[in-house]
């Protein structure tokens, strides 16, 4: 009995333990980013953070390995830029104007590139799904073509 109480006593400790350690979390920008107002580069014009009133961004990686930014999405924190946002390309600082909007909880860009339209939507959990619209006829519906890992920036 003695052995038992003994048992569960340290049992008991351990989970309490275990329950009080934090699980490290990824951090919500990327390593090598430097400080201070961003500039990018859309669609060949500068535009500054503080002109347009900062951007809500995430960067996303690719969601198997998770190694390099892959591709940027985010828009404008100015009211008068409302449903523009953009995509930055291989984690650098130029990219292109999108549409934003944000469906229910759902997070979603539309661009268009030689008639073609594509999209990249974040759910919820974090998850990016990009879309290439160039092979599927007008109206029909396709599977996304990539999936990435996002963290708000």
């Amino acid at each position: 009995m003695r052995k038992r109480l003994t048992y569960l006593t340290s049992f008991v400790l351990f989970i309490s333990l275990v329950s009080c350690s934090t699980v490290p979390t990824r951090t919500s920008v990327p390593s090598g980013t430097p400080s201070g107002p961003r500039t990018i580069v859309l669609d060949g014009d500068t535009v500054s953070e503080i002109d347009v009133r900062g951007f809500t961004s995430w960067y996303c990686q690719d969601y198997i390995n998770g190694e390099d930014t892959l591709v940027e999405v985010g828009f404008f924190g100015d009211s008068n830029l409302e449903g523009t946002g953009f995509i930055l390309y291989d984690g650098g600082y130029s990219g292109e104007r999108t549409y934003y909007n944000r469906t229910g909880i759902e997070h979603r860009w539309d661009w268009f590139q030689n008639k073609t339209n594509y999209s990249f939507v974040i759910s919820t959990d974090g998850t990016g799904i990009y879309y290439d619209f160039s092979t599927v006829p007008v109206g029909e519906k396709t599977k996304g073509s990539s999936i990435y890992k996002c963290y708000k920036r």
